[in-house]
């Protein structure tokens, strides 16, 4: 009996073993993970103590002793450490068409924003003629015939002006992309519509879009999904004059109303209508951010006097500046790159003194004193400044 105890009991052994072994034949995989999750949380948890312990010694003889005392147990750490983090791109700056002006959106170690360039189209010849300073080669471009109306814009998000116009008696836009120098056109409106191109949605590409005084409505193609949608906003005797009131980077809609001297717009941020007293008639509306506060400030060109009145959004006092003779055409924006509009003027008709047609008048906002003059067309030309350099 106690010959067979020991017998079974041997065997029991020999089966303990046996079934050690064949588990951990069946199973080595997940022994061999278990042992190097192990050994690399002990190499962690020693290469900390000795990093603590350096740190100490560092602090007590005053930073003498150097990386060569770490040991082998970065080596044997299965775990690196995770690289440090990368530092976000640095962006110089990021274009955005917010009504009728191209903003440069700049981070606080960026170049100054390009300015704006000087351009007209050639209705006679559907030609346009860019010209972006003394460094830069003029440009000339056939794109358009006469009867069009030009429609410049950022189509394709490249931060640089599209050749574009809007063809009334065929209700069809042409485009000429500077992304890629291909062109497309589109057939959106109908017999009366006036262009109002913008970037209504913030996606840094100017939409195709019109107002519609027969209804006072809104119709805006988006670039982003080709989606057409409608808002009433207006009378059928309003001005259009879109433009970022709000600064979220869209374009609102908004009219001027002559017949009592109001300015309406309507938030795209919380969809919310506002209503100033602000123009006479016969003012034409030249909305833009004036004051650099990232907002398009209400302002108006009076031809009978030559003055221009704004309205800053950022204290929102009221100025006036005489600038320009009644039979000249305001051609606001930024063109000393300080992220400010400046007000300025295109000559395209004589005035008493002769001599200045086809001329630009240029205050800087960086130093009005300044006013800067360029000859750049000819009588006749539709002045079209914004950004075009390739």
């Amino acid at each position: 009996m106690s010959k067979r105890k020991t017998i079974n009991r041997s065997k029991s052994k020999e089966s303990n073993r046996t079934g050690w072994f064949l588990s951990l034949k069946r199973n080595w995989l997940m022994f061999l993970i278990i042992g190097f999750l192990t050994l690399g949380a002990l190499g962690s948890g020693l290469k900390y103590l000795e990093q603590e312990a350096m740190r100490q010694r560092q602090a007590d003889d005053g930073g003498r002793q150097a990386e060569k005392d770490q040991s082998f147990l970065n080596k044997i750490n299965p775990f690196p450490p995770a690289p440090p983090a990368s530092p976000p791109p640095h962006l110089s700056k990021e274009y955005l068409y917010a009504g009728s002006r191209l903003l440069s959106v700049e981070d606080v170690n960026a170049n100054p924003a390009p300015p704006a360039d000087l351009a007209v189209w050639r209705p006679s010849t559907g030609t346009w003629w860019v010209f972006g300073g003394q460094s830069f080669q003029p440009v000339a471009f056939q794109w358009g015939t006469n009867g069009d109306l030009p429609a410049a814009g950022d189509y394709d998000g490249d931060g640089k002006t599209d050749l574009a116009v809007f063809r009334p008696s065929a209700n069809q836009w042409w485009v000429f992309r500077s992304s890629d120098n291909t062109y497309y056109s589109i057939t959106y409106g109908t017999p009366g519509d006036k262009p109002a191109q913008a970037d209504y949605n913030g996606d840094g590409k100017t939409d195709m879009a019109i107002f519609r005084p027969s209804n006072g409505s809104w119709y805006i193609l988006q670039n982003d999904n080709n989606q057409s949608t409608q808002q009433q906003f207006g009378l059928s005797s309003d001005i259009p004059a879109p433009a970022d009131f709000d600064g979220d980077g869209r374009a609102d809609l908004a009219v001027f109303r002559e017949s009592n001297m109001t300015f309406h717009y309507l938030k795209s941020s919380n969809l919310q209508s506002q209503t100033t007293i602000f123009g006479e008639a016969g003012d034409k509306p030249v909305p833009a951010d004036y004051d650099g506060d990232g907002r398009a400030d209400i302002a108006m060109w009076r031809s009978r006097d030559a003055t221009w009145y704004i309205l800053q959004s950022s204290d929102a006092s009221t100025s006036s500046v005489q600038f320009g003779i009644g039979t000249d055409t305001p051609v606001q924006n930024d063109y000393d790159g300080d992220g400010k509009v400046d007000i300025a003027v295109w000559r395209g008709l004589a005035s008493t003194s002769g001599g200045d047609v086809g001329k630009w008048f240029i205050r800087n906002s960086g130093n009005p004193s300044n006013i800067r003059t360029e000859t750049w067309g000819i009588a006749a030309d539709i002045p079209v400044p914004v950004f075009y350099r390739r």
